[in-house]
């Protein structure tokens, strides 16, 4: 065996050195992605923040070793506390009550039975006669009838003239009128309105995907295979609820200021030139909460490039709140922010936990998410106010922390090598986003969050898991049609089962459906809806009615 030289040894314990320095990295790292799936898997959805005395957030915080500088913000820190702030809360939603819909109360039968005591009864002390002097109601309770199908026939008649084809007549043969009868809502199909709403309401708000809806219909005797059901909401779409939507979609681009954009997965397995594992994109565009037209429009696209985006904000010169996703930027005309849950997000991963399994909150990732949770801190303060009132509050109280959070962001990226890569891509998010983040600090109609259009993409999202993939391209945007209802109709009050059934029974009973001036009236927030497809949220009575 050969002798190594001292320069040879000092050279192979560098290399160990460096290769136990790599693989200690590569463990904490690995690590860390272990802690995440924990807690994603088993942790609390809620991405909170351990509790910490105002005075270690400050000290963790702090940029300044300066002794003067410590002193004055301290003065500043004593100040903001002894200031009195009145803030107007909301008011707690109420909880629904069990009870049945006022609206619904006439179409209810009230079924009583009375028990009364039998003629040869007496009084069980002096075996005297009994008089009744009262009653009362025991309990109620609500019984369920299985829903029923039933036959729909549509007759015409047929009528002959008696003075045409007769002698003396202006025509010489005879003449028959047929009695007009309401059109098909699918030519040479046993789909009604009612029939076809439900299976919509089923698949698309309830999230029942057909083939477990095949086996319910055949519970109740009726065969409807799942192709069937699939193929009639294809056929739907394209004869009457795509123009509708196409208007939904220009409306909310022309009459909107800000909008939310989002965007997720979907599997399309029959697509030209793509595998069907390939994933797609569903998008979907949200209004703003202070919006008077509010609507949520679903888009489907094989792709998630910057011409799907350009697309679909097509003429947009409003205020878009997004992701930190690069696309977006490419729109023209529009002012850009974006969310800070996701920059807030990014550091909560960074942060490793104890063996405790509680947060580490040494490290810099903390550091970065105690500034995005002093910027919540201040909008959930203001959230009652209004807009002119809230770009003040911003002004004076988020944008010294949005500096402050910049300079820390860059002063951590410049100092040294960053080993965490989930801190390291937490950095380099807030860095390349500074611009839009800060965009909320000009405007106060801007949120905080893009949490609005992510709650509109949540139902698709949870559904998804039930049915998996669409089958083709013609039922992916269908599923963007449908959803685009439905989560419209949520957001405008409206009961979504009325709502559709009144699109099925009316759209295929008008000739031209291209005529926007008639189809305004059968979007969500028409006025012109009627009174029984709006659903109030005071519309419910208490289970104990008045008799």
């Amino acid at each position: 065996m050969n002798k190594m030289t001292y320069e040879e040894l000092q050279k192979e314990n560098e290399r160990l050195n460096q290769e136990l320095f790599d693989t200690k990295i590569k463990y904490e790292n690995t690590k860390l992605e272990l802690d995440n799936l924990k807690r994603i898997f088993f942790g609390k959805k809620r991405e909170y923040t351990p509790e910490k005395n105002e005075e270690q957030i400050d000290e963790q915080c702090s940029l300044f070793d300066d002794p003067k500088e410590i002193e004055e913000n301290l003065q500043e820190q004593i100040n903001e506390k002894v200031e009195e702030i009145t803030v107007c809360r909301k008011k707690k939603a109420k909880t629904k009550k069990a009870g049945i819909k006022r609206s619904a109360l006439k179409d209810v039968i009230i079924e009583r039975k009375e028990y009364i005591i039998k003629e040869e009864d007496r009084c069980p002390e002096c075996e005297g006669e009994l008089k009744n002097v009262g009653k009362k109601v025991v309990r109620q309770e609500i019984e369920y009838e299985p829903a029923k199908l039933k036959i729909k026939e549509y007759v015409k008649y047929i009528y002959k003239c008696e003075k045409c084809g007769t002698e003396g007549s202006k025509k010489e043969s005879s003449t028959f009128v047929e009695t007009e009868v309401p059109k098909a809502l699918i030519s040479h199909s046993f789909a009604s309105p009612s029939l076809a709403t439900e299976v919509i309401y089923q698949k698309y708000y309830l999230g029942v995907p057909f083939y477990r809806q095949e086996k319910m219909w055949d519970d109740k005797g009726l065969v409807l295979p799942r192709n069937m059901m699939a193929n009639w909401s294809i056929k739907l779409n394209e004869y009457y609820l795509e123009a509708l939507y196409n208007l939904m979609h220009k409306r909310m681009l022309e009459r909107s200021e800000l909008l939310h954009c989002d965007e997720t997965t979907i599997q399309c397995n029959k697509e030209e030139g793509r595998k069907p594992s390939t994933n797609s994109y569903m998008w979907v565009l949200c209004s703003g909460e202070l919006e008077k037209t509010r609507g949520i429009i679903f888009k489907y696209s094989p792709s998630r490039s910057a011409e799907t985006a350009q697309e679909f904000l097509k003429d947009y010169k409003g205020i878009l709140v997004t992701d930190g996703y690069a696309s977006y930027n490419t729109v023209e005309g529009i002012t850009h922010a974006e969310c800070w849950a996701h920059c807030r997000r990014y550091f909560y991963e960074s942060i490793p936990l104890l063996d405790n399994k509680k947060m580490d909150t040494t490290v810099e990732g903390y550091t970065g998410l105690v500034y995005c949770d002093k910027l919540f801190k201040i909008e959930k303060e203001i959230e009652t106010l209004s807009p002119e009132e809230k770009i003040k509050i911003r002004q004076e109280k988020s944008k010294p922390i949005i500096e402050e959070f910049f300079n820390w962001v860059n002063l951590t990226m410049s100092k040294k090598i960053i080993l965490n890569n989930k801190l390291k891509k937490a950095l380099t998010y807030a860095s390349n986003q500074e611009k839009e983040l800060s965009e909320f600090l000009n405007d106060g109609r801007i949120p905080l969050t893009n949490s609005l259009a992510e709650r509109a993409i949540r139902p698709f999202a949870v559904h998804r898991k039930n049915w998996l993939f669409a089958d083709s391209v013609e039922g992916a945007k269908t599923n963007a049609v449908m959803y685009t209802l439905i989560e419209s109709a949520k957001v405008n009050k409206l009961n979504i089962y009325k709502y559709i059934k009144y699109l099925l029974e009316e759209l295929p009973q008008k000739d031209n459906l291209e005529n926007e001036e008639e189809l305004e009236k059968y979007l969500p927030w028409s006025k012109d809806l009627p009174e029984e497809v709006k659903n109030y949220e005071e519309d419910y009575k208490e289970l104990n009615f008045e008799e």
